[in-house]
């Protein structure tokens, strides 16, 4: 049986959505028109490329290899129609995000504002902890907040990510807040990772005035997510990006403790996407789109040059 293009673009996405499902709803048709064209690959090629189900999918070990091979150029046939409509000055399409789960909240809002712009573009989000490939695997662009970056890629810095202390209003109306990093010692702290010695900083570069202390906590957590919902439950001070706690801090639900100081050595927000002669429209105008609220949004103290 003879497959066809769209047959692996169909495999593509599936790999990509996870499931048959995802899948012919990204492609607005029937999940039987997506399981057929799997088959017909699958029978074309003469290997089983998923194990599936209508809600999972899984690559089997040929899949994956394939995948791996055909997802590049899947990606250039849809960037090579992208141009053609850019001519025409249209944005549109299937835009695909990478992000870290702690960034997901700070990106829904920015995609609904996003998408009532683009209203011909579709995006995907998949939040993972792991670092893709994203030209492999098939992304268009990725949040990242890290100091490590790929060479093969273009990153643009979307703000500083300066990790601060907070705490919910209840649990300074109890116990006080702390006025000095000292104070930190005799404050219950809700951990990230397990990290027990906190190293603050106030100011910057050479006249830096640097704070290490000791903290304890018995809650700790490995996702900032996670160190947030502590916090607002009244379980301590706790460490946050200021990019990520700053709308409860101005609804009130949060309030900063030591507000001064933060912690060393913070690292940035970027926007990355893949080195090409070519970048896709739809790209281009998320790009620019992030740049100009996040970098808007951000505190006049924090603001630096883009890379």
């Amino acid at each position: 049986m003879e497959a066809t293009l769209d047959d692996i673009a169909i495999f593509a996405l599936t790999a990509q959505a996870g499931s048959l499902s995802a899948a012919a709803a990204q492609r607005r048709v029937p999940t039987s028109t997506i399981s057929r064209a799997i088959t017909r690959l699958e029978e074309h090629l003469g290997a089983k490329l998923l194990t599936r189900s209508p809600r999972n999918t899984r690559l089997t070990d040929a899949g994956r290899q394939y995948f791996a091979q055909v997802a590049p150029h899947v990606a250039g046939l849809r960037d090579a129609e992208d141009s053609l409509r850019a001519g025409r000055n249209e944005v549109q399409g299937v835009l695909r995000i990478t992000a870290a789960p702690d960034i997901g909240e700070a990106l829904a809002s920015l995609l609904v504002g996003f998408c009532a712009r683009y209203p011909r573009v579709q995006t995907v989000v998949d939040l993972s902890t792991r670092i893709v490939n994203l030209q492999s695997e098939g992304f268009d662009v990725a949040i990242r907040a890290t100091s490590k970056l790929d060479p093969n890629t273009v990153a643009k810095k979307l703000r500083d990510a300066h990790v601060a202390l907070y705490a919910a209003p209840q649990y300074v109306t109890t116990r006080g807040t702390p006025s000095t990093p000292s104070a930190l010692a005799e404050h219950d702290c809700v951990l990230f990772r397990q990290r027990t010695q906190w190293k603050l900083q106030r100011g910057e570069g050479d006249s830096a005035e640097l704070a290490q202390i000791d903290v304890r906590g018995r809650i700790s957590g490995d996702e900032f997510s996670f160190v947030r919902s502590a916090v607002r439950a009244g379980a301590g001070v706790g460490p946050l990006p200021r990019f990520f706690a700053e709308p409860d801090e101005r609804s009130g639900i949060l309030v900063r403790v030591l507000p001064s100081w933060t912690h060393e050595g913070a690292s940035k927000l970027w926007l990355v996407y893949p080195a090409q002669r070519s970048i896709p429209q739809r790209v281009k105008a998320f790009r620019d789109y992030a740049l100009a609220v996040l970098q808007a949004d951000e505190p006049r103290s924090e603001r630096g040059t883009s890379r």
